[in-house]
């Protein structure tokens, strides 16, 4: 993938996340994670969002969810709602700076968008590796509120790191494109 066009998504993600921000109230500086709820959520994966969504509220992320259904029993304070449409759901990928995947998601469109998967384990992420600069993302290996909430502070904290955060990025989309 070549530096100009990850540069580019990069300079267009900033500009649409200003533009999100702006809308909804909320600080452009810290990293956005989107979280795409396109299915109904089985009560095992609501309880954990939920659990998750609670911890996120401990570090500097923002968070906007993107759901379709009702999920009166996610809603929390600072956390950002938008009904799932086309044009939503547009937006949210080319604003967020990670998001929360599920096995129903698709992570080769938020790789393509240099959005940087927070997943369970499968064949399209590749646990990021500070020490060997590979991976595509951040992966939870225990399928629990906590080891996904362990796998957003890894992110948040490399996210802190422009020029790893930007090679993540150019991994994730290389990886779509092979």
């Amino acid at each position: 993938m070549e530096t100009n066009s990850v540069s580019k998504l990069i300079q267009q993600k900033k500009e649409t996340k200003a533009s999100i921000s702006k809308k909804y109230s909320f600080s452009n500086k810290k990293p956005l994670l989107g979280i795409f709820l396109d299915k109904d959520l089985s009560k095992d994966i609501e309880n954990k969002v939920h659990v998750f969504l609670e911890a996120s509220q401990e570090l500097d992320v923002e968070v906007v969810v993107l759901a379709d259904g009702n999920l009166d029993s996610l809603h929390l304070p600072n956390v950002i709602y938008l009904p799932y449409n086309r044009n939503n759901r547009k937006t949210l990928l080319e604003a967020s700076d990670m998001a929360l995947v599920f096995d129903f998601s698709d992570v080769e469109e938020m790789l393509l968008n240099g959005v940087i998967p927070i997943s369970s384990l499968r064949p399209e992420v590749s646990d990021y590796n500070p020490n060997r600069e590979t991976g595509n993302g951040f992966i939870f290996k225990k399928d629990s509120p906590w080891a996904i909430f362990a796998a957003l502070v890894r992110a948040r904290e490399t996210f802190k790191f422009p020029y790893d955060w930007k090679h993540i990025i150019r991994q994730g989309m290389s990886s779509v494109k092979s």
